[in-house]
């Protein structure tokens, strides 16, 4: 598969990474040929794990020639915002204006804490908030939960949202009893109800990360990091309700031979010939991988190769955490994490591939 690589944003003193907990997992933050990706930020440090020390701030990255070059900047008010600063919206937001972008700060990752959404109507430029989710922990579903979600959300008009969050028993790393949800709006913001659980919460699996599409006014499919105490891999959801029920679809693939590693989340797109893509990280293999689905999610292509000359400073496969866009001109856009020879510190980089 033709691929071509491109650094978004390298320094060798700094640990760039996690563009999946920054940014937005479905709809994608996209406007033709510009695109936009939030990662981690912190201070490069040679040590097993991450290769992080201090604290982690929140960063965006903007391409507007398709994913090419790319400028990084740190952001006022998107993120870290002080506990309990949680400005209410006196109007509801309008989630269909042109530049407008949604993104969530959950806890249990990477300078990440709290429970709120931030929110720009100029793609980034300037973000308002943080926002609250109102009584929506009071339901008897989520009382007594910790909340964790990342960013994932289908817009249903001017007031109606519909977020995929997740939520966990209180622990300290991670957690096997963590499920996605799904919330609601109507009326901008002010309020939010629970809808659904995506995977039941008797499951004994972690399912967290969902990465949304919408296939119809009824169909929703989403990807779902998937872990167990053996291994970990990528399962595929689907509601014909919007998003009142959910059935497993298909299992996509696996992120990691064994469970050493903690797997990898999915990015998963529409394209504009109707078929699903979805991309993730393998760590025991040390690879990006692309498969496509032509049936909604139901069945999935063997796995394409979208890189593999990682090679880390500190050996550990730290790899992936994927956002995923379309290009107009039909060619997909990745943007990850990743290591090489050259650039054995973790830094953000970009491969352009496919049709």
């Amino acid at each position: 598969m033709k691929a071509e690589h491109h650094v978004v944003y390298h320094d060798p003193a700094k640990w760039a990474a996690v563009p999946a907990n920054n940014g937005a997992n479905g709809p994608v933050w996209q406007w033709g040929d510009e695109l936009l990706a939030g990662f981690t930020m912190s201070t490069f440090a040679n040590a097993a794990g991450h290769q992080c020390a201090g604290p982690c701030h929140s960063w965006l990255a903007r391409s507007v020639d398709g994913g090419e070059t790319w400028q990084t900047w740190e952001p006022e008010g998107y993120a870290g915002q002080p506990e309990p600063v949680l400005r209410g919206l006196t109007e509801g937001a309008d989630f269909v204006m042109p530049g407008f972008v949604l993104r969530v700060e959950g806890n249990g990752y990477h300078g990440n804490s709290g429970c709120r959404w931030f929110s720009s109507a100029d793609r980034g430029a300037t973000w308002g908030g943080p926002y609250g989710f109102g009584t929506l922990f009071e339901s008897p579903e989520l009382a007594g939960l910790e909340f964790t979600g990342r960013t994932g959300y289908l817009v249903d008009g001017p007031r109606t949202l519909l977020l995929f969050l997740s939520a966990r028993r209180p622990a300290r790393g991670i957690a096997l009893q963590e499920k996605a949800f799904l919330a609601r709006t109507d009326d901008g913001g002010r309020s939010w109800a629970f809808v659904s659980w995506l995977v039941p919460w008797s499951d004994p699996c972690r399912a967290v990360m969902p990465a949304p599409v919408r296939l119809s006014p009824a169909r929703l499919v989403a990807a779902l990091r998937r872990k167990s105490q053996t291994n970990n891999w990528i399962d595929c959801v689907a509601s014909s309700d919007n998003g009142a029920t959910w059935t497993h679809l298909s299992r996509v693939g696996d992120t990691e031979a064994a469970s050493s590693y903690n797997g990898n989340p999915p990015a998963m797109v529409l394209m504009a010939d109707g078929r699903l893509c979805c991309v993730y990280g393998h760590r025991s293999e040390r690879r990006m991988l692309a498969r496509f689905s032509a049936d909604g999610g139901a069945t999935w292509s063997d796995p394409a190769v979208v890189r593999d000359d990682f090679s880390s400073v500190n050996g550990w496969p730290d790899l992936g955490y994927p956002r995923l866009y379309q290009r107009p001109d039909g060619r997909l856009v990745a943007v990850y994490f990743w290591c090489t020879r050259e650039r054995p510190q973790t830094h953000i980089a970009a491969t352009i591939f496919g049709p």
